[in-house]
């Protein structure tokens, strides 16, 4: 060893040669490991591109699988080639290359998947099984080796742990829910107390009962499905009962949509009766722009300003007040509430009004449609300038499957004669009520008693 004048700096000098050659070992070492990188690298890249199960994606497959026999994915490729050529030969050595593919990595639950699902095709049900047992306990989260799983203990016939595995697999993915609630169908038919019991959790049933009045509009059996589920577990999945209402009302099965506002609604005030008007009387506060099921539905503005008014209401402590201040054109008036009735039923709606200078062309009216819009009946205009509290009485009739009517105030429209066409002035209404006269069901639908 020598040294320099410098102390910081050392000189090593390597005597004999021969030790030189130590300083190559490393340089030897990374060119081996590049080596078999780009062998790892070149093999999974041809893995990755070969996709056509013909004799030369094959060849390029195998090929794969020699410059990367430590890369699982060209194994799994080979096999999923090999399986797409369907015979005997060809299944078994799909299974092979699986095989292979798991032995190179153990704990990844995709190949356990693929070779359990090719074990079955070959008809080895027990491997199998267990294979894709195997991949669920790898990834009990997943919903995909939960379903394999599931389905081909289906196809054992072993349908209570089959829905076992596809229950958790629907509530791990709500992806997976429609596939589990179709097989469900298929397999228990219209026996809802066998789909319950294979739903266990809240959330599931509340979904499946979602499911099928999206499907097929049942709202008397998702109802039923409902009512499966406590009480106290129906609060907590206000969000699942919230989706099922929107859905009733969607589906316009207004009875179905009432029975769950019970259970997401505490306050009994805001709660809504069958063949009965919300706020009849305006005694509760309004909300402008309420959107609550079958409340009344307001919105106030300049032209028509909507109020309650606790002057000379015909009864109780007040009345609704609307004050018209439209120079121009004004054809509706934003108010209405669905109220829900029985199917071709004969009724007669009534209720109060009176008027303080009301002056115009077209005055308004009461009009009482089906959901779709199409009208029923209407009533008289109310009576122009000052007039005290009269009585207004529509006589109407629903249509077959009717479950709700819509009250709804507007203006005849103008004539082309009147291109202005105002109104000003005041009107107050008061004491809405609804009487069946003739028709209508016998007992209660299903879930329209209160729960």
């Amino acid at each position: 060893m020598a040294q320099t004048k410098h102390s910081s700096v050392i000189t090593l000098t390597l005597d004999p040669p021969a030790l030189r050659w130590l300083l190559l070992v490393p340089v030897l070492l990374a060119l081996i490991g590049v080596w078999f990188a780009v062998r790892w690298y070149v093999g999974n890249t041809i893995a990755e591109y070969t996709s056509t199960p013909d004799a030369d994606g094959i060849a390029m497959a195998q090929m794969a699988v020699r410059w990367a026999p430590d890369n699982a994915f060209g194994y799994w490729r080979l096999g999923s080639l090999e399986e797409k050529n369907f015979s005997a030969d060809n299944l078994a050595a799909a299974v092979r290359e699986f095989k292979l593919a798991v032995e190179v990595e153990p704990f990844d639950f995709r190949y356990w998947m693929e070779l359990g699902r090719a074990l079955e095709a070959a008809g080895d049900t027990p491997h199998a099984e267990r294979a894709l047992r195997r991949a669920v306990e790898l990834a009990p989260a997943y919903s995909h080796p939960l379903w394999q799983y599931g389905n081909l203990l289906l196809r054992e016939g072993r349908t209570d742990e089959a829905f076992a595995e596809l229950a958790r697999a629907a509530e791990a993915d709500w992806q997976m829910e429609a596939p589990v609630f179709g097989l469900a169908r298929q397999v228990f038919g219209d026996d809802l107390a066998a789909i319950t019991r294979a739903f266990p959790s809240s959330s599931l049933r509340l979904h499946f009962a979602l499911n099928l009045i999206r499907s097929s509009e049942n709202a008397d059996d998702a109802l039923r499905v409902v009512e499966t589920v406590n009480a106290a577990d129906r609060k907590k999945e206000s969000e699942a009962l919230t989706d099922l209402l929107k859905a009733c009302i969607s589906a316009r099965r207004y009875r179905a949509a009432l029975a769950l506002v019970r259970d997401l609604q505490t306050d009994g005030e805001q709660v809504p009766t069958a063949e009965n008007f919300w706020n009849a009387g305006f005694e509760l506060p309004l909300v402008i722009a309420d959107d609550k099921p079958f409340h009344w539905l307001i919105n106030s503005r300049s032209d028509a300003q909507v109020t309650t008014d606790n002057a000379r209401p015909h009864s109780g402590r007040s009345s609704l007040r609307i004050i018209f201040k439209a120079p121009n054109k004004l054809d509706s008036i934003p108010i209405s509430q669905t109220v829900v009735v029985e199917p071709d039923t004969q009724y007669k709606l009534q209720f109060y009004a009176r008027t303080e200078n009301l002056l115009s062309a077209r005055l308004p009216v009461v009009s009482i449609s089906d959901p779709a819009g199409v009208p029923l009946q209407s009533s008289p205009p109310l009576p122009s300038g000052t007039n005290d509290w009269q009585p207004v009485t529509i006589s109407f009739r629903t249509k077959p499957k009717q479950e709700g009517i819509v009250i709804t105030f507007y203006r005849d429209p103008c004539a082309d004669k009147e291109p202005i066409c105002p109104i000003f002035g005041t009107a107050w209404y008061d004491d809405f009520s609804l009487q069946r006269i003739s028709g209508g069901a016998a007992g209660p639908k299903p879930g329209s008693a209160d729960r």
